[in-house]
């Protein structure tokens, strides 16, 4: 009885804080109430610390929609909220698993509980009081088959007719019902156990250490013609990328790069090869170290020398890294100057996470599954800014000449930014761009004001407080 009374409260607050409303403050909200009922249904998974990991991290991106209601931050309340289902059921899986099983569960995780065969059922819920199944199947069908069979009467008799058409039943809001259940469903799914145990099982029991083999007389020579190899390839390549960033430092630090198009070039371009040239490399290190080539003595030289390779290409991630900020300086900040940042971010945890694949002999799982959290990390910490405001910010602020024309082309949740900027410097501004700022301005404005408690920002309270005092 306890479940029913807290799926269908939170039925309720779902279709409260949805019904006809935008998004905004409600995903929040609905965060708290999906985690309470997980807290109150299934207590026992709460002693896990990813479980308590994955709680913190939806309910931070939730509120990141409330604080910049980006489309990134959505997007990825959506996803948090799929990795936090999936966690659920999913404990000590990689974070790819955990959302597959998510979505699995969000979608049929109670009808997977009432399909369990009946002696593990026993084990899920001994003590079953009462089949509410049957309850809800029994409501169901007095309240519908009369319904069904009344409107087939109305067609036989025009009398019949009459007395049903009769009943009013305007006063129900079936759009408003059939929000509720999906609430009901979404809530009852979440909170059944659920998941998709040979990918579950699979995934919990994969070896992330490289096993040791002994290694025979027949084998050692082989080894030893490898690491030589290994030790020749990277010896080579160090040498070519240690020239490489004496020239590259020497070119950054000796041209003004004046014009965009110079310094676009060096960037994106740079990024594109330097991304290669990592794959390649990460991937000609897990070649050599793929098996006992890892337990081999002698193999010393090999490490050291790919511990410098890894170190240098560092140097390369940092080194295209000051040419973007050179560019952001210069230029301003954009979406794919960001997404450069991005991308080296990635490169540099690459690198690292190959590191720890040799020194602590793991394998290529090790490494799947510890770059795929970090990626998942860095693009959380992405969706915690606005960022077409902070682009609209920096460029106005702190570029000699802000690309205005990139501006007037991102989203309006920046408008009011630019629309202050086009007052302060209207010679910048010709006549018929005025009024399109003015024109999407007073558009935003309104919306920000008849925005209802559920669909509520930031950005419209600050608004809202603005305009009191004045």
């Amino acid at each position: 009885m306890k479940r029913q009374l807290i799926l269908w409260i939170s039925a309720l607050g779902f279709s409260t804080l949805f019904y006809n409303q935008n998004i905004g403050l409600n995903l929040f909200i609905f965060a708290i109430i999906a985690i309470i009922a997980v807290v109150i249904m299934r207590p026992e998974v709460f002693k896990r610390a990813d479980m308590r990991i994955a709680s913190c991290i939806y309910l931070l991106t939730s509120f990141f929609v409330f604080t910049n209601h980006s489309s990134l931050a959505i997007f990825m309340s959506f996803i948090t909220f799929i990795i936090f289902a999936g966690t659920i059921s999913g404990a000590q899986n990689s974070i790819y698993v955990q959302g597959i099983n998510g979505l699995y569960q969000s979608i049929v995780g109670a009808l997977h509980y009432y399909m369990t065969p009946r002696d593990e059922k026993k084990k899920l819920t001994p003590k079953k009081k009462r089949d509410y199944g049957f309850i809800i199947l029994t409501v169901l069908l007095v309240v519908g088959l009369p319904i069904i069979f009344a409107t087939l009467y109305s067609k036989i008799n025009p009398i019949f007719e009459e007395w049903v058409n009769a009943i009013d039943l305007s006063f129900i809001n079936f759009s408003w019902m059939l929000f509720t259940l999906m609430g009901y469903l979404l809530i009852n799914n979440i909170t059944a156990p659920a998941s998709l145990d040979p990918l579950t099982n699979a995934d919990r029991n994969v070896v992330l250490n490289l096993s040791e083999k002994s290694i025979s007389e027949t084998q050692e020579p082989l080894l030893h013609k490898e690491q030589l190899l290994g030790s020749l390839v990277i010896g080579v390549l160090n040498a070519l990328i240690l020239f490489f960033l004496v020239v590259d430092v020497w070119y950054v630090t000796t041209n003004s790069f004046e014009h965009a198009s110079e310094l676009s070039k060096t960037v994106h371009e740079g990024v594109n090869a330097l991304i290669a040239s990592i794959i390649i490399a990460i991937s000609l290190i897990l070649i050599f170290f793929r098996g006992n080539l890892n337990f081999y003595k002698k193999s010393k030289r090999l490490r050291i020398l790919t511990y410098i390779w890894i170190l240098l290409n560092c140097v390369l991630v940092l080194i295209t890294a000051y040419k973007n900020y050179i560019y952001i300086t210069d230029f301003g900040l954009t979406y794919k100057r960001i997404g450069v940042g991005i991308y080296l971010t990635l490169c540099i945890a690459g690198l690292l996470t190959t590191y720890l694949k040799v020194a602590y002999r793991k394998n290529v799982m090790y490494l799947v599954r510890l770059n795929a959290r970090i990626a998942f990390i860095v693009i959380v910490m992405m969706s915690s800014f606005s960022w077409n405001r902070e682009i609209t910010r920096y460029n106005l602020s702190q570029v000699e000449r802000p690309d205005l024309v990139y501006l007037e082309s991102m989203g309006r949740n920046h408008i009011d930014l630019l629309y202050a900027f086009a007052k302060a410097h209207p010679e910048k501004f010709p006549p018929p761009r005025m009024e399109a700022i003015t024109y999407h301005y007073e558009n935003y404005i309104k919306e920000l004001q008849n925005q209802t408690w559920q669909s509520k920002t930031l950005q419209g309270i600050t608004y809202q407080k603005m305009v009191s005092k004045k």
